[in-house]
């Protein structure tokens, strides 16, 4: 066959690709196109806001589920974007850093949001929604950047959407706290994350410590999210003894159980 020929059959076995990617699988597997490589950048970063943006998104009835919706749902505004590298500064923990800056306009139903990029340190922060600027009782408020994690619910809905895989020792810490399957099925229900202590932005795999009661008990899960799947590894009970609103390990709670001895 010809040169020709064989560049014609390429392309159209290329364009069906590109259609089956863009329409059948809407866009998932096709990371490496500008608009979900850009969304995938921002999600996989740890995102920051402060009080005045927290004060200007609740007088115009935005949520932060809506921040993660436009994430997962948007589309980048490449015109309004600058994606264009530049030097600039961010103060995190009260330390100036210094790093490689784009700036992306994203967008989704009535809502516009202007992030700022620091994609070599995985640092997002919320520079501009709707175009709004604070009001002035917003504009009292502190400037200084805290993280937004993804909603609780929405978490766990992404950690369950994963098949389950338990890992050694997992069955035998069930079996050992009489933990059912259908607790287990609960668990990313009606789960509460704790993300003060879980690492959502952990390269390659994301972690988090999920707590539920289960029989009038409190129990903490560790649990790993995959690409494919989502891991548990372990099990830790809170004592009645334990003082529940203090500040607790979580590598204790997990590496002296003496309730379980599962992982010899």
């Amino acid at each position: 066959m010809k040169f020709g020929g064989r560049l014609k059959y390429y392309l159209v076995g290329f364009s069906i690709g590109i259609i089956a990617c863009l329409i059948i699988f809407k866009g998932r597997g096709c990371e490496w196109l500008p608009n979900p490589r850009v969304l995938n950048a921002i999600q996989s970063s740890s995102i920051y806001y402060n009080s005045q943006d927290s004060c200007l998104m609740a007088e115009n009835g935005i949520s932060q589920k809506d921040i993660f919706l436009l994430l997962q749902n948007g589309d980048v505004n490449f015109k309004e974007s600058n994606t264009e590298r530049e030097l600039d500064t961010y103060r995190l923990n009260n330390l100036d850093t210094e790093s490689e800056l784009k700036k992306y306009v994203i967008e989704h139903n009535s809502l516009k949001i202007s992030f700022d990029l620091f994609e070599l340190d995985s640092v997002v922060f919320i520079s501009k929604i709707n175009g709004l600027e604070p009001s002035a009782n917003c504009s009292k408020l502190s400037d200084i950047a805290i993280a937004m994690y993804m909603p609780n619910d929405m978490t766990l809905e992404k950690l369950s959407s994963n098949a389950l895989r338990l890992e050694k020792g997992f069955q035998c810490e069930m079996d050992c706290f009489e933990i059912s399957q259908s607790d287990i099925d609960s668990l990313f229900i009606f789960g509460n994350i704790l993300f003060n202590y879980s690492f959502p932005n952990k390269e390659p795999n994301p972690l988090y410590y999920i707590e539920k009661e289960i029989d009038e008990e409190v129990y903490i899960f560790k649990v790993e999210q995959g690409a494919t799947k989502t891991r548990l590894y372990g099990i830790a009970k809170l004592d009645d003894a334990f003082d529940k609103g203090k500040i607790f390990s979580i590598d204790y709670l997990f590496s002296e159980n003496p309730n379980c001895d599962c992982h010899q």
